[in-house]
């Protein structure tokens, strides 16, 4: 699961750790600079500017982990581009190769855990088969919206998980059914 800026070359550290940056930057409405980055983790302004520019690496797991807990993005994806459908879509300037999607936090980010990545392992299936950015993003957006459903007298943040993954299956079937009825065999 690599992703690619322009044709087909892949993304380094330095590129996904200034990609993280800047979408934390558009997300507070803030400038987020090299500095701040550095005074958060502990170290030097022109090691955070080293690292987005490809001319070192950080050596220590610890920083590594950190830098994603203050970036919001997980350590595998920061170090190798590998997505968890807890991270934050960090660049809609980011070109997916086929088969790879990453779940948009602002639909999901307040579900648990497990019922995010529950849907999140549908939308890669979707992005496996071939299905457009635009298809999977109404998939992702009817999934959340048929789990948060009011057809129940109980409130979503009151129902069981069973209940809740019951429903992303039930939106995942009918997602399924439309997408069959375009040629898409997913």
């Amino acid at each position: 699961m690599a992703y690619s800026v322009g044709q087909n070359v892949p993304l380094t550290f330095g590129d996904r750790l200034r990609l993280a940056r800047e979408a934390l930057c558009k997300s507070k409405g803030v400038r987020i600079t090299q500095g701040d980055i550095a005074v958060s983790i502990g170290v030097q302004r022109n090691t955070v500017s080293r690292w987005e520019n490809g001319g070192m690496l950080p050596k220590d797991p610890n920083i590594v982990a950190e830098l994603a807990r203050v970036l919001g993005v997980s350590s595998d994806w920061l170090i190798g581009g590998i997505v968890s459908g807890r991270d934050r879509d960090v660049s809609s300037s980011v070109d997916e190769e086929p088969g790879t999607y990453r779940v948009r936090l602002s639909a999901t980010e307040d579900l648990p855990t497990a019922v995010a990545d529950h849907i999140f392992r549908y939308l890669e299936r979707l992005s496996i088969h071939g299905c457009s950015k635009s298809q999977i993003a109404e998939a992702e957006a009817f999934m959340v919206y048929a789990i948060q459903h009011t057809l129940t007298l109980k409130p979503f943040h009151k129902r069981e998980l069973d209940e809740i993954h019951a429903d992303v299956d039930f939106a995942w079937d009918f997602v399924v059914s439309v997408m069959r009825r375009s040629g898409i065999r997913v």
